[in-house]
């Protein structure tokens, strides 16, 4: 009984590896190629906005604490979860200019300087905790 629950927790464990490594393998696929996310109608065309969209969906699967370079954060999930965009952009600074460029592509859309709706500052807090997390990785 003993080594089948050992059993049951390393598949577990696995399980969890393959997840989240599958899922850094999809952020990574959108942040380093942006052209083959899936075309957004909002996004008019822009790749970029289009892959700012996909890794958006991905912000589940980063840790909620992650180091940076400038020291753990343990809040960027978090306010992802909230739907604070507004929290996230005020203190937006990327070590890579790849992490700009889709952050500012996605801002106009999903966020407008803080007019766009709940949703789409939702949509904007998701990616831009993404962003932060791939930026040191």
């Amino acid at each position: 009984m003993i080594n089948f629950l050992k059993a049951i927790i390393g598949m577990s464990f696995a399980a969890v590896f393959t997840v989240s490594h599958a899922d850094v393998a999809t952020m990574n696929k959108y942040y380093n190629n942006p052209s083959l996310a899936p075309k957004v109608k909002r996004c008019q065309g822009d790749q970029d906005c289009n892959a700012f969209y996909a890794l958006s969906k991905q912000w589940k699967s980063i840790p909620s604490c992650f180091k940076t370079a400038y020291g753990k954060d343990c809040t960027a999930k978090k306010e992802a979860q909230r739907g604070n965009g507004y929290s996230l952009w005020k203190g937006a600074s990327f070590n890579k200019t790849r992490s700009l460029e889709l952050a500012n592509a996605a801002e106009d859309v999903f966020y407008g300087g803080g007019s766009a709706s709940k949703a789409d500052e939702r949509i904007f807090a998701e990616g831009l905790a993404v962003l932060y997390y791939l930026d040191y990785k």
